[in-house]
C-alpha cells in the first residue's frame, strides 16, 4: 500500500476530457501538459479538475481535450465523437471524464466508444451527475463510475462499493480549487471527487497493475471503507409465449378491450364466454361495447368445447364469480386446461395454484399471470433514476372506469397507423396481450407487490428500457383517479397513482374526465399534476357515459350520454378549463387530439 501512495504518476498518460485548462496558473508551473485541441478554459471546471490530478500525481503527463469549447453543456453526439477521436490518436493510460450526459438516445454508440478505449487497454473514469440522476458514461459496466458522499471527507479516503453500478463514493466536501482569471472557488460534487480516483489509479498503474479487474481489486484493497452488497438478483423477464388462438372469459370490464381492439392482437379470439347467471350471455359483444366491430356472441362457459383447436385461455378476474357460484372458478378452469392441454393467461395471481401450474408445465403448456414483486427491484444504482429522452405522453384521470386504457390503445393504434413508432407502458393486466413493452398491473385486483421508492424506481427502469428502443413517443396510462375525491378510507387515496406519476414522469398529460365531474375537482387534479412534476396537462378526454350514483354503492350503473348533451359538456369544460376537450370514441376527435399532441413536441 505504501508503495502505491508514494508513486507520483511518472510515465502515466492521462487524458482530461473537460472544459480545457488555464496553463498559466502557478499550479501547473512544472506540469507536463499537451493540448489535443483548443484547450482554452471558458468555465474554470477543467482547470480545477486538472489541478487536483496534477497535485496528487505531479509527474503524470496531462493531455487536455476541451469537450465544451465556449459552451456550458455537451451533447451525447459530441461526447461520442470526442471519445472516438481520443481513441484514434494513440494510447493513453487513463481517460478522465468529469462530466457526462443524463439523456442519450445513442446510448449504444456511447457505450461502444468507451468499449473501444477499454479494449485498447485504457481505463475510463467518469463522474456521476451531481444532481443524482444516472448518467453516462459513469453508469457503464466497464467504466469506473464515481459519485460523491458526505461520509467521505478526504479525497483519497474513498468508499468502495461491491456489487453496485456506482463503483466509488468520493469526497463530498467543499474544496478550494483554481478557477478562471487567477481566482479560486470552493466547489464540491462528483466532478471534483473523480479526479482523486483518477490520480490514485495512475499510482496503481505506475506500481504495475494495468488490467481493469486488477485495478478494481487495488481500489477495493486500498479503500477507506468497503461497503459490501449482495449480488443483484436476476430481474424478472416479462415476456409471454406465443398465442395462436384464444378464448376469453368472463366478459367483464378488464376483458372489454380485448374484444374492442381485437384487430391489435397478434392472435385470434375464438370465443367469448361467461357464466350463465351473468347478464351478457347470448348478446353480441358489439352490443355491449360502444365502439367495436367484434361480432362474437357471448356464450355460456358451460358450453366451451375444450376439444376445439384454441391453444390458450385468457381468464379475467374470477373472485366475484367464485363467490356467486360458491366454488373456485379459477381452479376449475386450471383443471380443464391441464386435461385438454391448454395454456392459460390469468389476470388473477397463480401463487396458490403452484401444484396445478406444475402439472400444466409437465403437459408442455404454460401458465402466466402478470405481477410485479421484489424480483423486479434493481437497487444497483442505489437511489439514482434514469432520465428519459423519448417524449412521454401520460394518460391520467379523475375516476375509475373512464376509458384510460381505451384512449391509450386508440392513440397507439392511430399514431402507429400514420407512421410514428410508439412504445407503451400499460397498467391493465391485458397490456402484455397487446404487445405493450411492459405491464405494471396496478388496477383492479392490484398485482403490484412493491410500493414507495421501490415502485418508483422499478417503473423508472421499465421506462428506461422502453426509452432504449427506437421509439418516437412513449404512451403511459394510469388507473382510477389522481387526487382523492373523498376522505375517510385508505382506498380513496391514490398512492399507486402518485408512484406511477413520479416513475413515468410524463412530458405532457391528457386528463380523462367524466360528464358529471365538477370543474373545481378537475382543476385541482390539473394543479396537482402540474405542480408535482414538471409537466403540462395539454388536453381533456371526455368519457361518453355517465353513472347513476343515487342509492348505488358501486358505480356500475353506467348509461350513454345523449350526443347533444355530450357536445354541450365538452364545450363547457373546454371554456371553463381553457383546454381542448375531445370526446372519447369520436374518430375525428382522435385525429385532432393526435395532431394537438404531436404539435406540442414540434416546437
Amino acid at each position: 500500500m505504501n508503495d502505491i501512495y508514494n508513486k507520483t504518476g511518472k510515465g502515466i498518460k492521462i487524458v482530461v476530457v473537460d472544459s480545457g485548462i488555464d496553463q498559466t496558473r502557478k499550479e501547473f508551473k512544472n506540469a507536463s501538459i499537451v493540448c489535443l485541441n483548443d484547450c482554452k478554459d471558458y468555465s474554470g471546471h477543467g482547470t480545477a479538475v486538472a489541478s487536483i490530478i496534477h497535485n496528487i500525481v505531479p509527474d503524470a503527463e496531462l493531455y487536455i481535450y476541451n469537450l465544451f469549447g465556449s459552451q456550458k453543456g455537451v451533447s451525447p453526439d459530441k461526447l461520442i465523437d470526442s471519445l472516438n477521436f481520443i481513441n484514434s490518436i494513440g494510447y493513453f493510460d487513463i481517460v478522465h471524464i468529469s462530466s457526462g450526459v443524463i439523456e442519450c438516445k445513442n446510448i449504444s454508440k456511447l457505450y461502444s466508444a468507451c468499449s473501444q478505449l477499454v479494449e485498447n487497454g485504457q481505463i475510463v473514469v467518469a463522474a456521476y451527475d451531481n444532481a443524482g440522476s444516472i448518467s453516462y458514461p459513469a453508469a457503464f459496466d466497464h467504466v469506473i463510475g464515481v459519485d460523491w458522499s458526505l461520509y467521505v471527507q478526504n479525497g483519497l479516503n474513498y468508499i468502495y462499493l461491491e456489487n453496485k453500478s456506482i463503483n466509488i463514493l468520493g469526497t463530498g466536501s467543499l474544496q478550494r480549487v483554481p478557477w478562471l482569471n487567477g481566482s479560486y472557488q470552493y466547489k464540491a460534487g462528483s466532478s471534483f471527487a473523480a479526479p482523486y480516483i483518477t490520480a490514485f489509479i495512475a499510482k496503481i498503474i505506475e506500481n504495475g497493475s494495468k488490467e481493469y479487474q486488477n485495478i478494481k481489486d487495488e481500489l477495493k484493497e486500498n479503500a477507506y471503507e468497503v461497503w459490501e452488497f449482495p449480488r443483484p438478483p436476476q430481474l424478472s423477464v416479462h415476456r409471454i409465449p406465443h398465442i395462436n388462438k384464444a378464448i376469453i372469459l368472463p366478459f367483464n370490464k378488464e376483458m372489454h378491450s380485448l374484444a374492442a381492439f381485437h384487430n391489435l392482437l397478434s392472435f385470434q379470439i375464438e370465443g367469448i364466454y361467461e357464466p350463465v347467471l351473468f347478464r351478457h350471455v347470448g348478446k353480441n359483444a358489439s352490443e355491449i361495447l360502444q365502439y367495436s366491430n367484434c361480432n362474437l356472441v357471448i356464450q355460456n362457459c358451460q358450453n366451451i368445447n375444450w376439444s376445439n383447436d384454441f391453444d390458450t385461455v385468457i381468464l379475467g378476474h374470477t373472485k366475484l364469480i367464485s363467490v356467486s357460484l360458491k366454488s373456485d372458478f379459477l381452479l376449475e378452469i386450471l383443471e380443464k386446461c391441464i386435461a385438454y392441454h391448454k395454456n392459460i393467461y390469468c389476470f388473477d395471481q397463480l401463487d396458490k395454484y403452484s401444484e396445478q401450474v406444475m402439472r400444466l408445465n409437465e403437459e408442455g403448456c404454460w401458465a402466466y399471470s402478470p405481477k410485479i414483486d421484489i424480483s423486479d427491484i434493481d437497487n444497483s444504482f442505489m437511489s439514482k433514476l434514469y432520465r428519459i429522452s423519448t417524449p412521454v405522453i401520460g394518460i391520467f384521470g379523475t375516476s375509475p372506469k373512464q376509458g384510460k386504457f381505451t384512449l391509450q390503445l386508440s392513440l397507439k393504434d392511430f399514431m402507429t397507423e400514420i407512421g410514428y413508432r410508439v412504445g407503451c407502458l400499460g397498467t391493465e393486466p391485458s397490456a402484455s396481450l397487446f404487445n405493450m413493452d411492459f405491464t405494471y398491473p396496478m388496477g383492479y385486483e392490484n398485482s403490484v407487490h412493491i410500493s414507495g421508492r421501490d415502485a418508483i424506481q422499478t417503473i423508472n427502469r421499465f421506462m428506461h428500457e422502453i426509452d432504449e428502443k427506437d421509439y418516437e413517443f412513449i404512451i403511459v396510462g394510469s388507473q382510477s383517479q389522481t387526487v382523492p375525491h373523498n376522505k375517510g378510507n385508505l382506498n380513496c387515496y391514490p398512492v399507486a397513482q402518485y408512484e406511477f406519476l413520479l416513475g413515468t414522469d410524463p412530458d405532457i398529460v391528457i386528463l380523462c374526465i367524466n360528464p358529471y365531474d365538477e370543474v373545481e375537482y378537475i382543476n385541482r387534479t390539473i394543479s396537482y399534476i402540474q405542480s408535482y412534476i414538471n409537466t403540462k396537462v395539454v388536453a381533456l378526454s371526455l368519457y361518453p357515459k355517465t353513472r347513476n350514483f343515487e342509492w348505488a354503492v358501486s358505480s356500475s350503473l353506467v348509461h350513454p350520454v345523449d350526443t347533444s348533451v355530450l357536445i354541450e359538456r365538452r364545450d363547457y369544460y373546454s371554456k371553463e378549463l381553457h383546454l381542448p376537450c375531445y370526446i372519447l370514441g369520436d374518430y375525428d376527435a382522435l385525429d385532432a387530439l393526435v395532431d394537438h399532441v404531436t404539435d406540442f413536441f414540434a416546437y
